[in-house]
């Protein structure tokens, strides 16, 4: 019989046996470390240790413009990206946030860098927007709050709300899915129904949660394809894509259309 909570899962949705596209990314994203969709379906992805983001071609894998944060190219450990409307932002594993608009191609763009306060105890592997709540979330590898859950930290758009409640998942809960309780977050996307799908570079595997932290679903990712995956983004026909760091071979995008069309 099916796993609990496979039935209702986006993740039943796809094949991950037989990826629908997959591309080489070139030298220049070779530590790309996070994925984001515009709204009008453009992808963008990010270095690791330099604030430089990259436009990429979601049907044919061309990597286009770049432009960079600061005339000095900011530097930071840099491990998510999200856009909201006109603003970009890029988070760094203790929880800076960067806050910048999308440049020309080799264009120094002026930021603002502020501390989420999101860091302490928590080192973050992914960053996205939930439009439900108007709130950035942020996953964190590894947290202080409890070796038992994976934490998935919030904070609202509105300065005078803050921080919200954490998002906590038993990892109790993923024996129900098959994956391994060691499951370690390195991106996250935010899906259309209100559930998050997160990614797990260490075990290479997908997990997904819905807003009160409960397992919705989770899928094991073909080491043939994925050897480290670091970002996340959905398009608007429901295709999902995945950001391979360099490991052994070069940087991948690879897509999965859904099943018949589905969304």
């Amino acid at each position: 019989p099916p796993s609990p909570g496979r039935a209702s899962s986006i993740l039943a949705r796809y094949d991950f046996d037989e990826p629908t596209r997959r591309f080489a990314l070139p030298g220049r994203l070779d530590e790309i470390s996070g994925l984001a969709m515009t709204a009008d379906g453009r992808l963008f992805g990010h270095d690791d240790e330099r604030g430089r983001v990259h436009e990429i071609d979601p049907g044919t894998g061309e990597v286009g413009k770049r432009f960079d944060l600061g005339s000095d190219l900011a530097r930071d450990d840099f491990e998510g990206i999200a856009v909201v409307g006109e603003r970009f932002f890029l988070v760094s594993s203790a929880g800076r946030l960067y806050e910048f608009r999308e440049g020309a191609d080799e264009q120094n763009m002026r930021y603002r860098m502020t501390d989420s306060g999101l860091g302490r105890g928590c080192e973050i592997e992914g960053l996205d927007y939930d439009p439900v709540d108007d709130a950035l979330l942020f996953a964190c590898k590894t947290a202080d709050d409890d070796g038992d859950r994976i934490v998935i930290r919030r904070r609202s758009m509105d300065p005078d709300v803050g921080r919200l409640p954490d998002i906590h998942v038993d990892r109790g809960e993923l024996d129900a899915v098959d994956l391994d309780r060691d499951f370690e977050p390195s991106a996250l996307v935010v899906l259309p129904g209100g559930t998050y799908l997160l990614a797990s570079a260490t075990e290479e595997s997908l997990l997904e949660v819905d807003r009160q932290g409960r397992v919705v679903g989770g899928a094991d990712l073909r080491n043939r394809f994925h050897r480290q995956p670091e970002g996340l983004a959905l398009g608007d026909d429901g295709t999902l894509y995945i950001a391979d760091e360099e490991n052994e071979e070069d940087a991948w995008l690879t897509a999965y259309a859904p099943r018949g069309g589905e969304r």
